[in-house]
């Protein structure tokens, strides 16, 4: 999943292989001439688009807590003793965890994570946004895990009660040729004795409600608790076996690396806030663009954070690209008169890239067809009777996918 221009794509697929929905109707729409004018939720070429100006980037300020990136190998190839490890670390109370893997073999697969219980007390597990898929196309893959996630992320729901020593895995059943992705989040909460295992007291459930969850989490805490419950600890383990589902998770053996990353970062979301004018044109923001020293990298301040590779000598590593990372940008757009008449575009190029994507405007999830960088996908569109509005964009890199993503503003925007 490099940051890179993406070159190409495979050009054929066999029969039992799937694609995006938007990626079909775009192309019955080129095949049967239609489409002139795009739709919302369509492409526009970019060259329609005209010129842009840059946006003074935001200072992002980072946010929430662990994220787990497991990355490396991001292929699984003839060779691999499974099962087998891609990544290990511990974590404590909210954590995310996203995995991108390819199974290059002849054979089937599952791929996955197992979260295990190494502390002294039973422990409630608790999710908080779960997103997986299996493609044969990654970015696809990595599309259904963004999308999944982005539209479970606002609900808190039990999971499991894990003993000391138990493990809960998480895993996808991963066909030859097809590409595993994750995009998960979840809570753990040590409980008080054995007692607490027959009954969780509305207390604790209140206290993980999606709103007190969420702002606890943005300053890398946790809600506080009833007496005698605090944040549970656990090994997180991103696995891959085949047939039988292994007994002792955190004893597999770690796959070598190849040149992706794998990793533990302090937070796992950014959060940006600006203005813009409607009266200025089109604007653009780079979002995701390479990490700082690499070319390219165009990256806003806040952006990225240096993490550790817990199983390869504990050496310091940059997630390029922010897999993983879910940014949320609170735009307020002042019209200086109404826009009834005169709607905002919102649109993304993925400029020097190419993939399917996944936007959420307003807590409402888009899915993008397949666009490269020489077309916009528009996602989004504003039209208010103030003269100013909010408009609210979380979005992600998706597995498979490259950046950057940039952002396009386009007031008095047809879809032309």
């Amino acid at each position: 999943m490099a940051n890179i221009p993406n070159k190409g794509r495979l050009s054929s697929m066999s029969t039992k292989r799937t694609i995006s929905h938007g990626t079909i109707l775009l192309l019955l729409g080129s095949a049967l001439g239609w489409a002139q004018q795009a739709q919302i939720g369509g492409l526009v070429p970019a060259s329609n688009l005209g010129n842009s100006t840059a946006i003074p980037k935001p200072t992002l300020s980072l946010q929430g807590s662990t994220l787990i990136l497991s990355d490396s190998p991001e292929q699984i190839i003839d060779g691999m003793a499974l099962p087998g490890a891609f990544y290990r670390d511990k974590v404590s109370g909210v954590f995310r965890v996203f995995y991108h893997h390819q199974n290059t073999l002849q054979n089937d697969v599952s791929v996955g994570i197992a979260i295990t219980n190494t502390s002294q007390r039973a422990e409630a597990l608790f999710s908080h946004g779960r997103g997986a898929g299996v493609n044969y196309y990654p970015a696809v893959a990595g599309q259904m895990a963004l999308s999944g996630f982005l539209s479970s992320r606002h609900a808190t729901s039990f999971v499991t009660l894990l003993l000391p020593g138990q493990s809960y895995y998480s895993t996808q059943d991963n066909v030859a040729g097809d590409t595993a992705s994750g995009f998960e989040e979840y809570v753990l909460v040590s409980l008080a004795d054995q007692a607490a295992l027959r009954s969780l007291p509305l207390a604790l459930l209140d206290s993980l409600g999606d709103k007190a969850l969420t702002e606890a989490s943005r300053n890398c805490s946790l809600p506080p608790f009833p007496a005698g419950y605090s944040a549970g600890t656990a090994t997180v383990t991103t696995l891959v076996y085949a047939g039988t589902q292994p007994a002792a998770p955190t004893t597999l053996p770690i796959l070598p690396a190849d040149d992706h990353i794998r990793g533990t970062f302090s937070h796992f979301d950014r959060l940006g806030i600006f203005t813009i004018s409607a009266a200025s044109g089109l604007q653009a923001l780079a979002v995701s663009t390479a990490a700082p020293g690499l070319p390219w990298s165009n990256d806003m301040p806040g952006e990225y954070e240096l993490g550790v590779d817990a199983v390869d000598a504990g050496q310091q590593v940059y997630n390029n690209g922010n897999y993983g990372v879910l940014y949320r940008f609170i735009v307020q757009i002042e019209n200086g008169v109404p826009l009834s008449n005169s709607p905002m575009g919102i649109l993304m190029q993925p400029t020097g890239g190419a993939g399917e994507y996944a936007m959420s405007i307003d807590r409402h999830t888009m899915l993008s067809p397949y666009v490269d960088y020489t077309s916009a996908w528009w996602f989004g569109e504003l039209t208010s009777h103030a003269k100013s509005a909010v408009v609210n964009i979380e979005t992600s890199l998706t597995g498979g996918s490259a950046g950057p993503q940039q952002l396009l503003f386009a007031p008095k925007f047809n879809g032309q």
